[in-house]
């Protein structure tokens, strides 16, 4: 036998497959190379022309390769968010200017962690507390200077750096000591791997509006003048526009540009039996042409003024067990209360225990009736004509945002991911938004749906045949929503699209104050009524409900993440109402100076 090269005789047609899979491999190759260049090329010259983005990276480089304490650990992994933004606010009530306020600022968040992907300072119970209180003191951003000086922010970063590795190593310790006492299994990778990401957007240009947001203020304000019965109502305009940068030691740069334009509308009066009634319209938009004309801004200013006179001399509902209909806004209020944190996926940290209604233990079982699914598409731009403010393309760890099937046919199938792995998904699906090292996802835009869907007609319908069946003289048609608290941390809401960050009402309810609320009787007609409470709207509720319509409304939540829901109108089997049963204010002693006009 001789030794040497081995050679293989190929047919024609072997030749001709051969050269086409080397010649696609070598176009791969040189596509993956070309790409890399035009993104280094992209980043130099990105560098060149914005002296914040230079900064960040030059300070980047530096820390990466010198922040080290003897005998401890170097740093494997440091990322920065700064935030570059011009905020404006300005506050009217009955025609007239009652606060003003204009500010700049710019603050850098880090995340610098040690170890490995496998193990690191971070999901410990120390660390989470950490990072809590930080942004309960407002010190999780370090102030950067406004000025384009590359020195001064240098300077601003790595103090910042400096101050969040001598922390997280001494953690770090902590942490694989307590491992070390404890019985652990199967715990999944403290932080998932992902591609680079290079995506720049042109600047903002950092002006906002004042004088403009002060007009439509005062004109919108004035409309509660022609309303005494009316306490109290204010018009507020908030404009905010920025940059934010993302860089960090894997090679993501990143540069996105942020507008946003809120108007909030609240109002109140007192019933005479001391029972406060209050209302709010909230609406975001990306700037003044997305806001829906002043004319028409001032007319549902109008509606809110005359519904809050209605309920004011409305009867008192006492108590009431039997089918409700949620109206697509009042549903979305309640959806996005009950499930706002609920999707979020991510891994429990070590020294916490899992909550018994956290949704990890229920993949693969049904939290909605089989007719209804969920999806999460923060791709969205618009929907039914009203903006998404929960779109994005890259999350705020820089992964490309993934449309997630959430719940289909009623069944959970999966959840948000940020880079925190769970034992169950150990990718980000592009939903770690609000701070670095998110700890869970995020909702972006969150699309319910139902099949059938039924119009507004069948669903009040099957209100009346569900309220038949239980032999009900009327059932219960709810608009909007007010004040309702859940058993998780953070329970207040607002209704009309305030939904602060926290936990869902999950397992251990929801109560919930209807604000207009209507008696529907099988005839057809309806009455106003007012002062009642729903106690427990728990996910045993949410796995009732009846029907759902075909036409959702799109609810904003403003805030750290800005967040989407498109819920249309829900049903649900059965509830329980009681009488608000407080000790309430007395009636103002002397009427209100409008009443002389």
């Amino acid at each position: 036998m001789t030794h040497g090269t081995i050679g293989v005789a190929l047919e024609p047609q072997g030749r001709v497959i051969m050269r086409t899979l080397l010649i696609s491999v070598l176009i791969t190759a040189c596509t993956g190379a070309l790409t890399a260049w035009a993104a280094e090329d992209t980043v130099a010259s990105e560098m060149q022309r914005d002296v914040v983005l230079r900064a960040l990276v030059d300070e980047l480089d530096r820390n990466m390769s010198g922040l080290k304490l003897e005998g401890l650990e170097q740093p494997y992994f440091i990322e920065y968010g700064l935030t570059d933004a011009q905020g404006a606010y300005v506050s009217a009530s009955l025609g007239a200017i009652v606060n003003r306020m204009e500010r700049r600022s710019r603050g850098v968040q880090t995340d610098v962690r040690v170890g490995s992907y496998e193990l690191d300072n971070t999901n410990y119970q120390a660390d989470d507390i950490m990072r809590y209180l930080r942004m309960a003191g407002g010190s999780s951003s370090v102030v950067v200077p406004l000025e384009d000086d590359y020195e001064a922010i240098r300077q601003a970063v790595w103090w910042a750096t400096d101050r969040e590795y001598k922390d997280v190593v001494e953690q770090f310790v902590q942490k694989k000591a307590f491992m070390a006492s404890k019985m652990i299994e199967d715990k999944p990778d403290d932080f998932s791997r992902v591609s680079p990401t290079v995506y720049f957007e042109d600047r903002a240009d950092m002006t906002v509006d004042l004088p403009r947001m002060e007009q439509l203020a005062i004109a919108v304000s004035e409309v509660f003048r022609a309303y005494p019965d009316i306490q109290s109502s204010s018009v507020t305009i908030s404009s905010a526009v920025g940059n934010v940068y993302l860089v960090n030691s894997e090679g993501t740069r990143m540069r996105t540009a942020q507008t946003m334009l809120s108007l909030s509308v609240g109002a109140a009066t007192q019933a005479d039996d001391g029972m406060k009634l209050n209302d709010w319209l909230d609406i975001y938009a990306h700037g003044f042409a997305e806001l829906p004309p002043q004319e028409e801004l001032v007319e549902q200013c109008r509606t809110m003024a005359d519904k809050l006179i209605a309920l004011k001399n409305a009867p008192v509902l006492d108590a009431y067990t039997g089918p409700v209909l949620f109206e697509p806004e009042a549903a979305a209020a309640v959806f996005s209360r009950q499930f706002g944190r609920s999707f979020g996926g991510g891994q429990r940290p070590l020294g916490s225990r899992t909550e018994p209604d956290d949704f990890a233990n229920k993949l693969g079982r049904p939290i909605l009736p089989r007719f209804m699914s969920v999806v999460d598409d923060p791709t969205h731009t618009v929907i039914n004509d009203v903006p998404v403010m929960g779109h994005y393309t890259y999350d705020d760890q820089g992964v490309k945002a993934e449309t997630v099937s959430l719940v289909e046919q009623g069944e959970l199938t999966s959840l948000l991911m940020s880079r925190n792995p769970s034992k169950e998904f150990t990718q980000s699906n592009g939903h770690g938004r609000g701070a670095l090292g998110a700890d869970r996802g995020v909702v972006g835009c969150l699309v319910v749906t139902a099949a059938p869907a039924l119009t507004a007609d069948d669903m009040k319908q099957q209100l009346l045949d569900a309220c038949d069946d239980e032999g009900i003289d009327f059932g219960i048609r709810i608009e909007s929503v007010g004040e309702s608290s859940g058993g998780g941390p953070g329970g207040g809401m607002r209704g009309r699209g305030r939904m602060p960050r926290g936990f869902g009402g999950g397992d251990r309810g929801l109560s919930v104050s209807p604000l207009l609320m209507y008696k529907v009787y099988a005839d057809g007609h309806e009455e106003l009524v007012r002062g009642a409470e729903i106690s427990q709207i728990n996910t045993r509720a949410f796995k009732n409900i009846l029907a759902a319509g075909d036409t959702p409304c799109v609810l904003n939540s403003g805030g750290r993440d800005v967040s989407t829901y498109a819920v249309p109108a829900l049903l649900f089997e059965e509830l329980d109402m009681a009488k608000v049963d407080r000790d309430f204010d007395t009636t103002p002693i002397l009427p209100a100076p409008l009443t002389r006009q």
